[in-house]
């Protein structure tokens, strides 16, 4: 009888730690892969409404994947301080910019260019936005006197 009573009561400890476990588990859809995720639909849907034809989508392509081997070898260069690697970064992300816009038309490029505008814009508001909430928190966080 005592080794059911000890059995059911270890097996009640695993279920009540494990449900513990899954309750501290973040939700699907939450954090930084969704993050990304978000981003990569924003930037399909931006590319999407420049119309770019196949040739040019093709172009773009390889530009990404090419990008994406010149960033793997400078992180893996291992001669490099990481403010080489952040200086090299810059001059890739640069050179990638130029690179594209030289693919683009001109109507395109004046599309392209005003997204950019846009998600400067909406970036430089919800840093204004996070700015003024911390302000507040920290004033709302002095003793009265």
């Amino acid at each position: 009888m005592k080794k059911i009573l000890i059995a059911c009561i270890l097996s009640s400890i695993t279920i009540i730690s494990f449900a513990q476990v899954q309750r501290n588990a973040p939700l699907p859809g939450t954090g930084a892969d969704s993050t990304k995720q978000a981003a990569k639909a924003t930037l399909k849907q931006q590319l999407q409404s420049l119309n770019l034809t196949k040739d040019q989508k093709i172009q773009i392509k390889a530009l990404h994947q090419n990008g994406k081997n010149d960033k793997e070898a400078i992180m893996a260069n291992d001669s490099l301080n990481e403010d080489q690697k952040k200086m090299q970064l810059k001059q890739l992300r640069q050179q990638n910019a130029a690179n594209f816009n030289a693919i683009l038309n001109n109507e395109q490029r004046e599309k392209w260019n005003a997204i950019k505008a846009e998600a400067k814009k909406n970036k430089n508001n919800q840093n204004n936005q996070q700015e003024q909430q911390a302000m507040e928190d920290e004033i709302n966080s002095l003793p009265a006197n």
